[in-house]
């Protein structure tokens, strides 16, 4: 090897190691600081777009979880306030059905009136006003509603509509009504009202089913007991005709008789079931087919849409009010049980984006999270390293100094 002063290549070779060993060092110390393994794009340039990739998705998705909570609040605002319409709907109900008793005289249906009309208001007030960060839910608007439970575009669950709770939007129901306003019961228009009526006589068809025969009527002591005793037998096949009969005194001494049939056919929608009388004589019953066969008609408005209106001022007003509070009641069940499912539905989607969460934090913690005992061990390794290249560097500098021999005498 040629004695050189200009180029000290061990010099060199030893101030190259050094430098090596002093970037090693920085990796380390920097890694060691951050605690990641990835800092910057030369660390890792597949492996930082790999965990960008990822951490979008975990942002993503942990905003997706609140969005899923914040679901699981709106569905628990509407099914508390649901479950307060359903006690007044109850209520009112437990009011019809007393309304219903012929013991209750006008003025006590006022006073039972009166209770039903404040819980329709009530209902109405709570449809229109229950809120959930400013948005009615509970009034028919709340429609279409968007979840985004996922960190991509269509990660989402959609709400096609919570029910409409006003009062003009619950129940709805059909049934036909008619009635014959000024019935002459007196004894000279029911001349037989002393004689029974045998079985079958009498009969009521709902459709094309097969004709009720309403049994036989016992001999009666006047004309309108005779047909008190009509009616009576008339309500008591409602189970098997759904025809029920409400007969009502007159100011001038006739009687009022109101008809409600409740069977329905298989149409879409359904529509009240023809009903045909037979048998019916105003000299024997006080009633007559002719009269009784063409005064049924499908109700129609307010008397089979919304509870707003609900009257119970008259026997036949709480028949038609126990069903459409029965409608309305279903109703609201309905809706309820649509929100729970909602809610067991966001909970799982929660609980499977939490479960995402974590398994993508997993995977990107393994690509960029720095290994502390890899890392320690690097650590003093190349501190060593580097104190030993200093040493070598002062080493490799003193061999030019070996060419004064050559010039010593």
């Amino acid at each position: 090897m040629a004695a050189t002063i200009n180029t000290n290549v061990p010099s060199l070779n030893a101030q190259r190691n050094l430098s090596l060993s002093s970037a090693s060092l920085a990796v380390s110390m920097q890694r060691l600081s951050s605690g990641l393994r990835v800092n910057s794009a030369k660390d890792d340039a597949a492996g930082l777009a790999i965990a960008e990739r990822m951490n979008t998705q975990i942002k993503g998705l942990t905003m997706a979880s609140r969005n899923a909570n914040d679901g699981i609040s709106l569905a628990q605002t509407a099914e508390g306030s649901l479950g307060k319409i359903g006690d007044m709907l109850q209520r009112m109900r437990e009011l019809a059905v007393q309304s219903s008793n012929a013991t209750n005289s006008a003025d006590d249906r006022k006073a039972l009136q009166a209770e039903v009309k404040q819980l329709s208001d009530e209902i109405d007030r709570v449809a229109k006003q229950t809120t959930f960060n400013g948005q009615k839910i509970l009034d028919g608007s709340f429609i279409g509603a968007v979840f985004q439970v996922g960190a991509n575009s269509g990660d989402n669950v959609t709400v096609g509509a919570l029910t409409d709770t006003r009062a003009a939007g619950l129940s709805n129901i059909m049934f036909s009504t008619g009635s014959l306003a000024a019935v002459d019961a007196t004894d000279a228009t029911v001349g037989t009202f002393a004689a029974k009526i045998d079985a079958g006589s009498l009969t009521i068809q709902v459709g094309s089913a097969p004709a009720v025969d309403i049994g036989e009527i016992r001999p009666a002591g006047s004309g309108v007991q005779r047909l008190g005793d009509v009616v009576a037998a008339i309500n008591n096949k409602s189970a098997d005709t759904g025809v029920t009969a409400f007969m009502t005194k007159n100011p001038d001494g006739s009687y009022k008789i109101e008809f409600m049939s409740s069977k329905l056919d298989g149409a879409t929608p359904p529509m009240p079931e023809a009903v045909t009388f037979a048998g019916f004589q105003a000299a024997s019953t006080g009633l007559a087919d002719a009269s009784m066969n063409a005064m049924l008609s499908p109700a129609t408005g307010t008397d089979i849409k919304g509870i707003d209106q609900l009257t119970i001022a008259t026997q036949k007003d709480a028949w038609i009010a126990l069903k459409k509070i029965d409608s309305a009641i279903d109703q609201v069940n309905g809706a309820r049980a649509e929100l729970g499912a909602l809610q067991s539905r966001f909970e799982n989607a929660v609980n499977n984006i939490d479960i995402q969460v974590e398994n993508l934090a997993a995977s990107r913690g393994r690509i960029i999270d720095a290994d502390f005992a890899k890392e320690t061990a690097n650590l003093s390794r190349t501190q060593i390293l580097q104190q030993a290249g200093t040493a070598m560097v002062a080493q490799a500098n003193a061999i030019p100094q070996q060419v004064l021999q050559l010039l010593q005498r």
